[in-house]
């Protein structure tokens, strides 16, 4: 080989090189691009109508495949997220709620901003049940077997319930982990019965245009230093997802929000017989394309 023809094959080798770090770069280090965007939920109502719309939108919208983690419960999403083993979980209920995870697990997680403003959490009723406040459980305890209907063991919400308990000396109660979906069986059963029941309870949920519910006075948000003041659901990204996500689902997670209005008509989307979640998404987005039409906008 002569020395020019040497010259040019390093100059083409150069200029390949370049050009591959060029259009490497042009979507953050170009690492995720081909990869399935993961995310992560719990089997709570409102969080598997959420993932599944984001994940139609995604699909559809995008043209990306998606992969799906059910986690177990809200420290598992958190850990997962923070490790990095999945890009986001929308369903990060703060600052209270999950303050404590977010306390632990916080500094290695990119807040994206809420998708839904104003949740409330706290103890609900059948609206025939007597008990009007927190105190006036004493005189159900027998009625109720001291049992208090909470969803998956080690839940925030059970925890800040015992507590409320402890706080007006309320005595022989605990809280009965179930689930969501478990929760509202009982729920149901209860009130076909006319039975009493309590259950640890919060909005958006598609329960409250189901049934005649309430919450109890002194064990709700805005009524307890417990839980706090309302609070907002937020979009929790992995770390170092600013760079590595595709550009397009990076804007589509910043720019994803729901009013009352469609965060309600999601729920009710949702309610219980809907075997198929992807398939439900897909429907209320049809029926809602003005709102992820914004979503996927760019921001004036």
């Amino acid at each position: 080989m002569t020395p020019i023809s040497t010259r040019l094959h390093a100059l083409a080798a150069t200029f390949i090189l370049v050009t591959a770090l060029l259009i490497a770069g042009c979507g953050g280090d170009g690492s995720g691009e081909d990869e399935p965007v993961a995310l992560v939920y719990v089997s709570w109502t409102e969080g598997i109508a959420m993932t599944h719309v984001l994940q139609a939108v995604i699909e559809d919208s995008l043209g990306r495949d998606v992969q799906l983690t059910q986690a177990g419960g809200a420290a598992m999403a958190f850990s997962a997220v923070a490790e990095g083993d999945v890009d986001a979980f929308v369903d990060a209920w703060l600052p209270v709620t999950h303050g404590p995870l977010w306390e632990e697990f916080g500094d290695r997680i990119v807040d994206l901003g809420p998708v839904y403003d104003s949740t409330t959490v706290g103890l609900v009723v059948p609206d025939y049940v007597e008990a009007t406040s927190i105190r006036d459980l004493a005189d159900l305890k027998t009625a109720l077997d001291g049992e208090i209907i909470g969803i998956e063991s080690g839940a925030a919400i059970n925890e800040q319930t015992r507590q409320v308990l402890a706080a007006n000396d309320l005595d022989g109660f605990q809280v009965v982990p179930s689930g969501d979906a478990a929760m509202v069986t009982a729920l149901q059963r209860s009130i076909d019965r006319n039975e009493p029941i309590v259950i640890t309870g919060w909005r958006p949920h598609w329960m409250w245009g189901r049934f005649d519910l309430r919450y109890l006075d002194g064990a709700t948000t805005g009524d307890t230093d417990v839980f706090g003041e309302p609070e907002q659901i937020r979009k929790l990204l992995r770390p170092n997802g600013r760079e590595t996500l595709p550009a397009d689902v990076l804007h589509l997670l910043e720019r994803m929000h729901l009013g009352e209005r469609e965060m309600e008509s999601l729920m009710s989307a949702f309610r219980p017989g809907q075997e198929d979640p992807l398939a439900t998404a897909r429907s209320w987005i049809g029926r809602h394309p003005d709102v992820v039409s914004e979503w996927l906008s760019e921001a004036e």
